[in-house]
């Protein structure tokens, strides 16, 4: 009799197990089903990611009987997370979105989704360079440098970063280093095929050296300016590097050098009467000096507009005998 009894208590026990067992696999199931709604019907993304991960938990208790429902609970998550961060985007909350993305990183990490790891690490240099224009714009400089700093640590290649970088020495006032920045931005972009970023870095390089030598041209340091005009030609063509040669020539008495320079500032200049005074102006004093006074006359009358009107009337009515 004992015996029967024994047989029938272990009878009850697996009877209780499987319907415990098959009350749990239910449970997995609800609880999966509660994830799906949150972010299905609700749009609840964090949510329904704590809901999964309790999926997943519930699951790892029950058994290898409901890994099927651990395993599609676990491939939620990453891909929640990334439309989570993705969001941040959307409304340009970069600091947040760069959080949320490094969180997607981990988690993709975790539930091993090689796609959602690419895709969440694919978009971090391009979160951190846009955060850090969001500084440059408001003059902090040094947080703006820190964040394209890391930009170009997560993509060594990352041809806009250098770009910024050397926008930011610019304003550091460190021209070599600038100019460094600028010409690995020039070679990557040449790398890349991309001749819309080499005009880019090289407009940047040379309107940086020819700003820098007006510096120049003001204090009287002609030699110096011309040496840094000759190193912005490197980077090509402009009407204002063209100018600014003229005007040195013409300083250095130079004549033959600033009438050429000055005809060809005015090839590429693409402005109206106000905007070419100057470069007729410095064409003025080129005919001047070579004692041309009929052609200097021509060049200052079409240089009397805006600030070069008073000069320019002064060459044609006291320093020459124009008609």
């Amino acid at each position: 009799m004992k015996v029967v009894k024994c047989t029938l208590a272990l009878m009850l026990m697996i009877l209780l197990i499987d319907t415990s067992q098959a009350q749990s696999r239910e449970d997995v199931i609800a609880s999966f089903n509660e994830g799906y709604a949150l972010f299905n019907e609700q749009g609840d993304n964090l949510a329904a990611i704590e809901k999964f991960k309790e999926t997943i938990e519930l699951a790892e208790q029950v058994g290898s009987e409901v890994n099927d429902i651990r395993d599609r609970a676990a491939g939620q998550i990453p891909r929640l997370s990334f439309m989570h961060a993705a969001q941040f985007v959307r409304e340009r909350r970069l600091e947040e979105a760069i959080d949320a993305f490094e969180e997607t990183i981990r988690l993709a990490g975790k539930y091993n989704d090689d796609q959602i790891l690419s895709r969440a690490r694919g978009n971090m240099p391009a979160l951190y360079l846009n955060l850090g224009n969001q500084f440059y714009r408001d003059e902090d400089n040094q947080t703006a440098y820190e964040m394209y700093e890391k930009a170009i640590e997560l993509n060594p290649s990352y041809v806009s970063a250098y770009y910024q970088m050397g926008l930011v020495y610019r304003r550091f006032g460190d021209m070599d280093t600038s100019l460094e920045y600028f010409d690995t931005s020039i070679d990557l972009a040449r790398e890349a095929d991309d001749q819309e970023n080499v005009d880019r870095g090289q407009r940047a390089a040379r309107d940086y050296l020819v700003f820098r030598a007006s510096e120049q041209i003001e204090e009287e340091n002609y030699n110096r300016a011309l040496d840094l005009l000759n190193r912005a030609a490197g980077y090509g063509d402009s009407s204002s590097l063209h100018y600014r040669f003229a005007e040195t020539y013409n300083h250095l008495g130079r004549h033959n050098d600033a009438l050429s320079s000055a005809q060809r500032a005015l090839e590429l200049d693409n402005g109206g009467p106000s905007d070419q005074a100057r470069l007729y102006f410095e064409l003025g004093l080129a005919y001047k000096g070579m004692e041309n006074e009929s052609a200097a006359c021509n060049a200052f009358k079409n240089a009397l507009f805006g600030d070069f009107q008073s000069p320019a009337e002064h060459e044609i009515e006291h320093e020459l005998n124009c008609n």
